[in-house]
Order: C-alpha cells, then sequence, then structure tokens
C-alpha cells in the first residue's frame, strides 16, 4: 500500500497580511473555501489509485486544476485543522503570529479553538486506519495544517515520508508514503524491495519473497 499526498494549491485569497480578530476569522474561512490558482504543471493521472479529498472549495478546486479527470471521494477526516482568532481584538496583528497562538492554544486543548491538538492526532490515526482496511493505492489531498500532522502520524505508524522539502509544505507539493517493511534499509537509498538498487536490498528481496 502507498499513498501520494498533495497539499491543495495556493488559494486565490491566501492568508496574508494582518487581521484583526474578527477579519482573521473571516479570511482563514474564505480561504479554505477559495478556488486555487491555475498550475502550470501537467495533470496528474491518479494511475488506479482511490482519490480522496478534504471539504472544502479549495480541495476540490486543487482536484480539479491538477489530476486529469477522476472519481473524487470527499473525505472529512482530510480536513484541514480549524483555526480561530486567539483573542477578540481590533488591533491588526500579522497572519503568523495568529496561527502560532492558535497552536498554542490547541496544543492545551483550550477551548477556544474547535480542534485540540489530541484530536487532530485522533482523526489523523482515524484516517490511517481506514486507508489500511480499504487496501490499495491511494492519492490524497489535503491542507498544510492538517497535512503536518498527518506525517508526522505516518512516520510514528512505521512509513517512509519522501518529500523535496524540509520545512513548510507548499502549495501542490508532493508526498510520497510508503510502509517502512516495503524498503530496504540497508543504505542511505534505501530502496523499494520491489526495485533494489543494492546488493543488500537484492538479497533482502530474496529472502522476503520466500
Amino acid at each position: 500500500m502507498s499513498m501520494l499526498i498533495l497539499c491543495v494549491g495556493k488559494p486565490l485569497f491566501p492568508l496574508e497580511g494582518s487581521f484583526s480578530s474578527v477579519d482573521f476569522d473571516a479570511a482563514f474561512l474564505h480561504m479554505t473555501d477559495s478556488a486555487t490558482e491555475a498550475p502550470g504543471e501537467r495533470k496528474i493521472a491518479p494511475g488506479g489509485r482511490t482519490v480522496y479529498i478534504a471539504e472544502g472549495g479549495l480541495a476540490r478546486s486543487t482536484a480539479e486544476q491538477i489530476l486529469e479527470p477522476c472519481e473524487l471521494r470527499v473525505e472529512p477526516l482530510l480536513n484541514e485543522i480549524p483555526v480561530r482568532s486567539f483573542s477578540e481584538t481590533e488591533r491588526r496583528l500579522p497572519v503568523e503570529k495568529w496561527l502560532r497562538k492558535a497552536a498554542s492554544q490547541r496544543k492545551a486543548s483550550d477551548p477556544r479553538q474547535p480542534e485540540s491538538r489530541q484530536a487532530v492526532i485522533d482523526r489523523a490515526d482515524a484516517l490511517i486506519r481506514k486507508l489500511e482496511d480499504a487496501g490499495g493505492d491511494s492519492l490524497l489531498i489535503t491542507y498544510p495544517l492538517f497535512l503536518t500532522e498527518l506525517v508526522d502520524r505516518l512516520r510514528i505508524h512505521n512509513y517512509v515520508i519522501q518529500r523535496g522539502g524540509l520545512f513548510k509544505f507548499q502549495p501542490l507539493e508532493k508526498i510520497v508514503v510508503s510502509r517502512k517493511d516495503e524498503h530496504c534499509g540497508g543504505c542511505q537509498h534505501n530502496c523499494f524491495l520491489s526495485n533494489p538498487g543494492c546488493g543488500v536490498g537484492r538479497d533482502k528481496a530474496m529472502r522476503k519473497s520466500g
């Protein structure tokens, strides 16, 4: 079982600049329901993968812009982590501060945030179990905040994460996820046992196949 995860595209109404608490709450909701900017790259063929997308206009717009025509299964477990302003104020604060303070409240299970960090972890775990029960390969489209937590949980569940970046997820970034036991682990390349690139991998693949 493997997964290809796509971070949603850049919204037409990105969360940028400074906001009062009321404006931040409205802008966050507007962003997740925004359409995405049209990408300049070739469309992706799902290639037999089951495609799951989060709720919200941005996830659907991303799927329609970046994927070749296919069946889309809406999966609420992929939804973005809801974020609310950490306090009521007319003072305009930068987006980074609103998000950072909200994350602290979420970690502390502050009731001001709609979903605690533990609830997010439980949701990610439930999604992983659901995909494992379904079996087969899948393609997921989700939002950056939830994607960060999901990738952490996938690592804990013994999955290998392959991505191009090191820091926060970028719009349309692709993440390849596979089971750790499907890899060699014999060197830094950690090749798939289905296509081992060294003697250690070939030996391990032969022993695994019986």
